[in-house]
């Protein structure tokens, strides 16, 4: 088929979205290592030297990925405040907590930004990912202040800037792969992985001691 490049914001953005469904698939079926682009023009109407058009490296189309996943966690969140006005520091725990669960595949890309997927991307494209994110943290900084509000701004100020720190380390803690069980096994080591749900509330209620 003969392929015409996109000109406009409106089809550049189409061909972005199929090359990202594409990978999401990918990703969702085997996890990073099978994502690449000659996996994405098997599943789209790309060949893969068109894809560098829109993307120059796999890591690039995963940062979109994150940053669609992210999307979602902050529309949970600004929803969250338009239908609940006030929370108590467990119930805002449990809140948090349950958004991070259903954002599973969140949580994961989270666990690699900075050891893999930025190291791959442009300085270009992780700016236009880092200016997007900022809006998110506004969306998180805006929900502790309006649950508590009588909170000092130094307590709010300490929760916000640990919370993101904390939480980036919780996924690869508590999900761990068969062949670190299977090291673990091996070394003769007693140890279970935490369950997610149980220490991210706890972790997050400790995080809000001070409010």
């Amino acid at each position: 088929m003969d392929f015409e490049r996109a000109r406009t914001k409106e089809q550049i953005k189409k061909r972005q979205e199929e090359i990202l469904n594409a990978c999401e698939e990918l990703y969702d079926t085997s996890g990073y290592e099978s994502v690449n682009f000659k996996a994405i023009s098997r599943m789209t109407s790309f060949t893969r030297p068109s894809i560098y058009n829109y993307y120059k490296t796999k890591d690039e189309v995963l940062l979109d990925l994150l940053r669609r996943e992210m999307q979602k966690w902050n529309k949970q969140l600004s929803e969250a405040m338009k239908h609940n006005k006030a929370m108590s520091k467990k119930e805002f725990a449990l809140f948090i907590t349950d958004t991070l669960i259903k954002q599973d595949k969140m949580m994961k890309l989270l666990s690699i930004l900075f050891t893999t997927i930025e190291n791959n991307c442009t300085v270009e494209k992780l700016a236009e990912f880092k200016k997007e994110i900022m809006d998110i943290i506004s969306t998180f900084t805006a929900s502790i202040y309006q649950y508590f509000p009588n909170a000092s701004d130094e307590a709010k100020n300490i929760f916000g800037t640990t919370f993101f720190p904390y939480v980036l380390g919780l996924y690869p803690t508590t999900h761990l792969t068969q062949k670190q069980c299977d090291a673990i096994k091996l070394a003769e080591i007693n140890y279970e992985a935490p369950n997610f749900k149980d220490i991210c509330y706890r972790g997050v209620l400790l995080l809000m001691s001070d409010m």
